[in-house]
């Protein structure tokens, strides 16, 4: 019994220094982040929604920003619904969006109105997509893009809801700091 519970303490031990080691080799972590979904329709409709569900996947050469469309908040339940509804967001290979950028193409150093190319993955395919940043010196990063849903196989007929369509370029921008 002895040895037993002394293994275990040995694979406990084990795990939680493999686990420190793992976050401690990590460069990047994120705080206070928000992102604004934006998109726009006739006569002046906006649909502006937010999230804060954002999270970072790092390797050694790319950094993956994963949001999902079933966090997002426009202020209005029905809109919320249409919104997973027509994306098919309820489908879990369809809710997550996924940004990545070549970790080698970050430069952490204050700038304004960087670009760097990347690729989105929304409704489960995959663009090039160009991404404008901007770092201050207190590492908070603001970051937008915007591309056109139809790109990524939504039917624009899935923009109209009683005869009012969105159009099909969101944009989104995403706040955080490192």
């Amino acid at each position: 019994m002895f040895f037993k519970m002394r293994s275990a303490y040995f694979v406990a031990a084990a795990c939680s220094i493999l686990t420190v080691t793992a976050v401690a080799s990590a460069k990047y972590k994120l705080q206070n982040q928000q992102i604004q979904v934006k998109a726009s329709g006739p006569g002046g409709m906006e649909i502006n929604g937010k999230s804060s569900n954002l999270v970072l996947d790092e390797s050694d050469t790319t950094l993956s920003f994963k949001g999902f469309l079933n966090a997002v908040n426009t202020g209005n339940s029905m809109r919320n619904g249409h919104l997973q509804e027509r994306f098919d967001a309820k489908e879990d290979k369809f809710n997550a969006v996924v940004l990545t950028i070549p970790k080698d193409a970050i430069d952490e150093k204050v700038k304004s109105n960087a670009k760097v190319k990347g690729t989105l993955k929304f409704h489960n395919q995959t663009k090039p997509v160009d991404v404008t940043y901007s770092v201050n010196e207190k590492k908070h990063v603001n970051a937008s893009f915007s591309f056109n849903v139809t790109d990524h196989g939504i039917d624009p007929k899935k923009l109209c809801y009683l005869g009012v369509c969105a159009k099909e370029t969101v944009k989104i921008i995403v706040d955080f700091d490192f």
